[in-house]
């Protein structure tokens, strides 16, 4: 985070601030120097009434959602209507993930899952003190994912590992390898089939810590290739990756126990490698 630039962001947060969902989240907020909390709601309909957008401004509003359907629609159309050229995150708990497959309420480009809330906040803050513009409430999923997969300039000195990822997409194959390997991997990319994946375990002796598999292939193909996984690829650590991760039952055998958002892989994936390199020392 830059700490030359004195540019200090006005913060309006909304929603119910007591939940331990949002606690860690709410503490950087507080405890950020580039930040100001000006004003605080519980509703949306208390913020507008207030005049947010109008009479009260605000670089960031952040809103908090515990559960589906807390915000009407016509209060989210009228703050996005209030403040277009600002950044609006709407920061969602568990209850919520599965909202962008069921009904869309808020723009893709304004949802952020709590387990990525304070990567992206960080990210949107360094924009905003480069003055870079926000992302448009009409972005689609696609600028959204490539605005939230930004790699960084180099990865921390560590031990490499060997990963594979499997999917029949090539642009989203390069891009996960592209991010692994800005987290010290050495990654080989593969297409949704188990004889491919079976054909590359038997070819190397080293067993890969961390498969990746494309859960948005056909049902078939996915699941083959996760019995591969399962019986052949050793400890291999088996995430899976879908555009609505959330309603996938990960409790599922046919199923990984993790599964990320594409739009947040990035961000996810990080978290991924943080807990397994801790884990390992």
């Amino acid at each position: 985070m830059p700490t030359t630039n004195t540019r200090i962001a006005e913060v309006v947060l909304i929603g119910q601030f007591d939940s331990h969902t949002f606690s860690d989240l709410l503490r950087g907020l507080r405890q950020d120097p580039h930040l100001r909390l000006t004003a605080e709601y519980k509703t949306l309909t208390e913020a507008l009434d207030a005049g947010l957008g109008q009479s009260l401004q605000a670089d960031f509003v952040f809103v908090l959602q515990s559960w589906s359907d807390e915000f009407a629609q016509h209060e989210i159309n009228e703050l996005i209507g209030r403040l277009l050229f600002k950044r609006i995150l709407c920061c969602y708990g568990p209850w919520c993930l599965a909202d962008g497959r069921s009904h869309e309420l808020w723009p893709v480009a304004f949802r952020v899952p709590v387990a990525s809330a304070a990567a992206v906040l960080e990210m949107e803050l360094a924009d905003f003190l480069e003055e870079t513009p926000p992302l448009f409430p009409m972005s689609a999923g696609e600028e959204v994912f490539l605005h939230r997969s930004r790699f960084p300039d180099t990865a921390d000195p560590t031990i490499r590992h060997e990963a594979i990822v499997a999917s029949d997409d090539s642009e989203l194959r390069d891009t996960v390898a592209a991010i692994l390997a800005t987290l010290n991997c050495d990654t080989t990319i593969l297409p949704l089939a188990d004889d491919s994946i079976r054909d590359h375990l038997k070819s190397n002796r080293k067993r890969p810590e961390l498969s990746i598999v494309d859960l948005d292939g056909t049902t078939d193909d996915v699941q083959a290739c996760l019995n591969v996984l399962r019986s052949e690829g050793g400890n291999s650590r088996i995430i899976g990756m879908s555009v609505f991760a959330a309603t996938l039952d990960t409790r599922s055998k046919t199923q990984p126990l993790q599964v990320i958002e594409k739009t947040e892989m990035l961000l996810q994936l990080r978290l991924v490698r943080h807990r397994q390199e801790s884990r390992e020392q």
